[in-house]
């Protein structure tokens, strides 16, 4: 792992006029509604994920996913009732980006690609390029925040459903574009994404990063995130920390995420293929879609659905800025089964392959988190990240795990 420390590499290009596509790269109040924090994390009352309705509205996502996926051969169906969804959503003026791609999202046919000599329905990977744009990345994160803002459980049954199917035409877009663009598939390194965190905000990821190192983490299922490899964009464009040189008000922090990818030890992911030799993992949890923007000084990363540990939260003072900004270092494993031939497991098949998978890629991650835990010298962590590999370790070799 090439672990990153504050001289990362400089600005490689002048940086993009950012008006036109910052939001996506700076949002957090849509995805922190969505987001899955540790045990007892922060804000979890302002989260569709909070701790009394957590197992029910994972166990509706679950059998929304399953339900799309088994009536796939219903696609119109589908299809007509994510246009009747959007259409009631839809409000005011259509943004140009968001009429140029929405009707060709919502009259695509997608279909999954299983060899690198084919070529999808859809060539234009129009659900990627809708994202790219500041009016579609706002129409994607509205579906899906809404689905879940009703009380009606039939409504919301619905709502979901067309949510889930909407991440399913993206997840295609992803495995197909990283299958027919090599250099796209397996990313691996640093990104980077900037925001401006208030004071509570702030405080927030103060507690979490508190926490005992099995609470520190968080997730976003149903959603994704863009980063950048260029740390400076990030700090600078997102982050606006030029813009704050000289601003005084004390409630707005620049704030920058360092993410580290990390690809599945190959060790790992020969353990998983050897017993389930069907099942698909992909790495459309990070794909780099800089070539499919329209702003491609961007050096824009997607990540899909991504699962955090926060290793550490600290201040760094980097190259040529006066005040130091909070920086947090965080790890993701580039590692996905969300494909069809989930389905082709039976139950119990499938229930062993993702504990098999789940304990696989948190062992992976520990070991991760136990380097750069050295690196920043967190004795303590170290330990707790070895515990959690050990007992990993442990549950693998468990002969009810392996069944």
């Amino acid at each position: 792992m090439d672990a990153k420390s504050t001289q990362d590499h400089p600005l490689q290009r002048e940086a993009p006029p950012v008006a036109a596509y910052a939001h996506r790269f700076s949002d957090w109040d849509s995805m922190q509604y969505l987001s899955v924090f540790g045990k007892n994390g922060p804000s979890r009352s302002q989260t569709f994920y909070n701790g009394e309705t957590l197992a029910t509205r994972m166990t509706a996502l679950r059998q929304a996913i399953i339900y799309v996926r088994e009536n796939w051969r219903e696609y119109p169906h589908l299809m007509a009732d994510l246009r009747s969804y959007i259409a009631d959503l839809i409000s005011g003026p259509e943004d140009q980006h968001l009429h140029r791609y929405l009707p060709i999202v919502l009259t695509s046919i997608k279909v999954w690609n299983s060899h690198f000599d084919s070529v999808p329905d859809d060539e234009n990977l129009s659900v990627i390029r809708l994202y790219t744009s500041k009016a579609g990345y706002d129409q994607i994160f509205r579906i899906i925040n809404q689905a879940f803002r009703t009380e009606d459980v039939a409504e919301q049954e619905r709502r979901i459903r067309c949510a889930v199917f909407l991440i399913e035409l993206l997840n295609i877009d992803l495995f197909n574009y990283t299958l027919r663009t090599p250099r796209t598939s397996n990313f691996q390194g640093t990104v980077y994404r900037g925001v401006v965190f208030s004071n509570d905000q702030l405080q927030d990821f103060r507690t979490l990063a508190a926490k005992p190192v099995p609470e520190r983490y968080w997730a976003i299922p149903m959603a994704m995130m863009s980063a950048s490899t260029d740390r400076n964009v990030a700090l600078k464009e997102f982050a606006g920390l030029d813009k704050m040189a000289d601003d005084v008000d004390a409630t707005r922090h620049p704030f920058l995420w360092r993410i580290h990818v990390i690809g599945l030890h190959d060790r790992y992911l020969q353990i998983y293929r050897e017993r389930f030799p069907s099942s698909v993992v992909s790495t459309i949890g990070a794909v780099p879609i800089s070539d499919l923007s329209d702003f491609t000084e961007e050096n824009e990363v997607l990540l899909r659905g991504p699962f955090f540990q926060l290793v550490c939260l600290q201040e760094e003072l980097f190259d040529g800025q006066d005040k130091p900004v909070h920086v947090m270092d965080l790890v993701m494993i580039n590692a996905n089964r969300d494909h069809p031939s989930t389905m082709q497991l039976s139950a119990e098949e499938g229930d062993r392959a993702r504990q098999l998978f789940a304990c696989l890629v948190g062992m992976c991650r520990a070991e991760i988190c136990r380097e750069l835990a050295a690196l920043y010298g967190l004795a303590d962590d170290v330990t707790q990240h070895e515990e959690i590999f050990q007992a990993g370790k442990a549950k693998f070799a468990s002969f009810d795990f392996l069944g």
